[in-house]
């Protein structure tokens, strides 16, 4: 930011006068970089160590509450400040991703506990909430403040105003119907972290592998399509090619590790992102499988 003062502006939600920015950055710099360096060293060298998970802990406050501050100041500011937020958020994220993960067995899956249904319902409930509300809220916000900011013109097409929320409202019942479908006959939620036990080939999932990605991923291009937002458009894409390409390989091998020859033929008969006809038979549901479900 120093060596390109014209970049400034972005970080900044108000005018900051050069004696104040170096006030602003040191402590980041101690902080910020030195912990998440210091961090980084304890969970490399002792990741299964008390004081590595208090670090890590430590780190995700740390980053949440300048990341609150400066999401706040943002939507005061009409949008200004957007970089700094977009940064913030991602630490965060990256940071909770760490600490969560440290007491786990395996890298991101972890097999629900048991729950009544209800329960497993409530949950998947609560997550779709937070999924729709960072997705298809603050990432387009903060985008369509990005190109406001930058200059980057939106696109306007026929039926703009009303068309996208269709098909949103259809779309969406859809994505809540399938979350609902997962925890009812697969004993779990969408959220890796408590997936759900039993494979799951009902609904949706008998047509193709990951309903709940594509239908997500075609929310997103709604909200894009109704802003008019190249911006929002191409993070739904970036997505969707980040989830195919790292989230969805692992998914897989732990899928196929858990459920074996019958996930494998499965996979072999129904594809991953377009619906395929005819439809798999649903699978019958069973009470002591310890299995994950597709998505």
């Amino acid at each position: 930011m120093f060596a390109f003062p014209s970049i400034q502006k972005h970080f900044q939600a108000y005018p900051v006068t050069k004696n104040v920015q170096p006030s602003a950055l040191y402590p980041d710099l101690i902080l910020l970089a030195g912990g998440s360096w210091l961090c980084a060293l304890l969970l490399w060298r002792a990741p299964r160590h008390v004081w590595s998970q208090r670090a890590a802990w430590s780190m995700v406050g740390a980053f949440a509450y300048p990341a609150i501050h400066a999401t706040s100041t943002m939507w005061r500011a009409g949008g200004k400040g957007w970089a700094a937020t977009m940064l913030m958020l991602t630490f965060v994220q990256g940071s909770f991703l760490a600490a969560w993960t440290i007491r786990l067995d395996g890298p991101l899956f972890q097999v629900a506990p048991q729950r009544s249904t209800s329960m497993h319902i409530l949950r998947t409930l609560i997550q779709t909430a937070v999924f729709w509300c960072m997705a298809l809220v603050l990432v387009p916000w903060l985008v369509t403040s990005a190109e406001h900011h930058l200059g980057v013109p939106h696109f306007t097409t026929p039926m703009q105003r009303w068309l996208p929320w269709l098909l949103f409202a259809l779309v969406g019942a859809l994505n809540i119907h399938t979350g609902i479908t997962m925890s009812r006959w697969g004993k779990g939620t969408p959220l890796p972290l408590e997936t759900a036990r039993d494979l799951v080939v009902r609904g949706l999932y008998r047509y193709v592998r990951n309903p709940m990605a594509v239908t997500g991923l075609f929310l997103g291009l709604m909200i894009g399509w109704w802003l008019g937002s190249w911006g929002t458009l191409l993070a739904v894409v970036m997505g969707g090619i980040f989830w195919n390409v790292f989230v969805r390989p692992i998914e897989e091998k732990d899928l196929l590790e858990r459920f074996g020859e019958p996930y494998r033929q499965y996979t072999q008969k129904i594809g991953c992102w377009l619906p395929t006809f005819p439809p798999h038979p649903p699978l019958p549901h069973t009470n002591n499988s310890q299995d994950t479900t597709t998505d």
